[in-house]
C-alpha cells in the first residue's frame, strides 16, 4: 500500500487512528494534479520543440509539402486508389491522406502493407465515423466498418486507409509506400489473411 495518497492534489495527508488515511484536497487548479510530475513528458516537448526551431520551421513547411505532392502524385497513378478530402484537392494539407482501395477491405490493405512490406498506416473510421461514412458516400443507415469483418473481395469497404509522415520520414519511405500500394493493387497480396478478434491477420507467407 502507498504510505501516501495522490500526488500534487492533496494539501495534507494523515493517518488515522483506525488505521485509515485522511486526505485534505488542494482548491485550486493543484487538485487535479495527482500523481507524479510528467517530468520526461515535458523534457521531450521541449527537446522536440528545440530541434523542430533549429531545423527552421519553413524548410520543415516546404518539405512537408513536397512530401505530400509526392504522394498525392504517386497515389493518383493508381486508378484503384480513391483519396479523401473534405475540402478538394486544393486545400491546404499536412502530411496525412487517408484513402480506399477499390476491391479492397481497407483493414485487409493495411495488415498486407505492415505484414509484407513492413509498412505501418492506420485503417478504420480514425474515430470520425460520420465524416468518413460521409467522405465514403455511405448512406446514413449504412454502418461503417471498424477493423476487418469478413466481406467477398471487391465488396465495397465503409472504412479507410490512412498514411502519414513528417519531419522524420526519409523520402525513400515514400518510395517504398508507393511501390508497396502499387505491387498489392496489381499483383495480389503474397500472404493469406484471416479476421482475427475483429482484426485482419496473416496466416502464413
Amino acid at each position: 500500500e502507498p504510505y501516501l495518497a495522490g500526488g500534487g492534489a492533496s494539501r495534507r495527508v494523515e493517518r488515522r487512528a483506525d488505521g485509515g488515511v485522511a486526505v485534505e484536497w488542494h482548491e485550486t487548479e493543484a487538485r487535479h494534479e495527482a500523481g507524479s510530475p510528467n517530468v520526461i513528458g515535458v523534457y521531450a516537448i521541449a527537446a522536440a520543440c528545440k530541434a523542430l526551431t533549429e531545423a527552421g520551421f519553413d524548410a520543415l513547411v516546404e518539405r512537408e509539402q513536397r512530401l505530400v505532392a509526392r504522394v498525392r502524385e504517386g497515389l493518383a497513378e493508381l486508378p484503384e486508389v480513391k483519396v479523401l478530402s473534405l475540402f478538394g484537392d486544393d486545400a491546404p494539407r499536412v502530411g496525412v491522406l487517408s484513402f480506399v482501395v477499390d476491391g479492397w477491405n481497407s483493414s485487409h490493405f493495411a495488415a498486407a502493407l505492415s505484414a509484407e512490406y513492413g509498412i505501418g498506416v492506420r485503417d478504420g473510421l480514425f474515430c470520425a465515423h460520420p465524416l468518413v461514412r460521409t467522405l465514403l458516400g455511405a448512406d446514413d443507415d449504412e454502418v461503417g466498418e471498424c477493423g476487418a469483418p469478413e466481406a467477398a473481395p471487391g465488396e465495397r469497404s465503409l472504412n479507410a486507409i490512412r498514411v502519414s509522415f513528417g519531419a522524420g520520414t526519409p523520402d525513400e519511405h515514400i518510395d517504398r509506400f508507393l511501390t508497396a500500394a502499387r505491387e498489392l493493387i496489381t499483383s495480389g497480396p503474397k500472404w493469406t489473411y484471416r479476421t482475427e478478434n475483429g482484426r485482419c491477420v496473416p496466416v502464413s507467407a
